[in-house]
């Protein structure tokens, strides 16, 4: 790991978290069809880790354990009172206007596309098809397409971004592979850095540990904050799902504990990366305001 800058922890006023989960199967029951069964995880939860890590906002993206079923989201963003936004799943041909209206109000500002935690492997034909039709779902409310691809995928959708219309958002700043080597040398790192270069596409800084052993992980993250430092927002990953890697088993009846994970020094070694490129300017824009821009916040703090 880099120097945490003495573990310099601290955020700038209006910061945002621009990925966590919720999880409440006692009043939100999970999807029939869910592939692990996640601990409580619920609002009341994620606020106290919001205040804790001194954040005034965050983004809620949907958890795969309830499939299309947003109305945890919806609740959540309800009592949050206009302060949250949040990225959903919908069903792309049977989810109405109206329904997404619903959503838009209550301060959903995109949708989630998850290809790389399932067995599902498009081809250029198959993104181009799939990526159209959310586009075109979502174009009238204005919303982004947020993606949770590998690096070697992007290579296959990148060349329809331009035509799609909407903002595309790249989960896990692309998730390369430790196991091919540094990043510059694998399969969709040249299409990723050519889209965050065009202002086409934002990347979230998150969920590393997923990929902590990657060779050359710092200077990667570098690089990105350099090519695109308005197009990177910050966020968390709480509460640090296993997901269905940590389920080998495929035992929905066991409650899976979340990762350990070091929140601070994850705060503290992204600030360091921000003032190796781009000072505490860079600090501010991936916590505040590429996130307002982004989920379209235009509140005063």
């Amino acid at each position: 790991m880099g120097s945490l800058s003495d573990l310099d922890t601290s955020l700038p006023a209006g910061a945002w978290d621009s990925h966590v989960h919720v999880a409440d199967e006692d009043n939100f029951p999970y999807h029939a069809s869910h592939p692990y069964r996640p601990k409580k995880a619920a609002l009341e939860d994620l606020l106290a880790f919001q205040t804790s890590q001194g954040i005034s906002h965050n983004c809620l993206i949907a958890f795969s354990v309830y499939h299309t079923d947003n109305s945890i989201i919806l609740d959540a963003l309800r009592r949050l009172n206009g302060k949250g936004r949040a990225v959903a799943c919908i069903d792309l041909e049977n989810a109405t206007d109206d329904e997404l209206q619903e959503l838009h109000d209550a301060g959903v500002r995109g949708i989630r596309i998850n290809l790389r935690t399932t067995d599902t492997r498009p081809d250029k034909a198959a993104f181009a098809k799939l990526f159209t039709r959310a586009a075109d779902r979502i174009r009238p409310f204005g919303w982004a397409i947020q993606v949770y691809v590998s690096l070697d995928q992007i290579a296959k959708f990148a060349s329809i971004v331009p035509a799609l219309g909407v903002s595309v958002v790249i989960d896990h700043i692309g998730h390369p592979d430790p196991s091919k080597g540094p990043p510059r040398l694998q399969n969709g790192y040249q299409e990723f850095m050519e889209l965050l270069k065009s202002g086409l596409v934002y990347t979230k800084l998150s969920g590393i540990y997923r990929f902590e052993d990657l060779p050359g992980l710092d200077s990667y993250v570098r690089e990105i904050l350099a090519a695109a430092p308005d197009r990177v927002v910050w966020a968390s990953d709480w509460p640090h799902s296993g997901g269905v890697s940590a389920n080998p088993g495929g035992d929905k009846t066991k409650i899976q504990e979340y990762r350990k994970v070091d929140d601070q020094a994850w705060v503290a070694r992204c600030k360091t990366w921000c003032r190796q490129v781009g000072g505490d300017d860079l600090v501010r824009k991936i916590w505040v305001d590429n996130p307002r821009r982004l989920w379209q916040y235009a509140g005063d703090d």
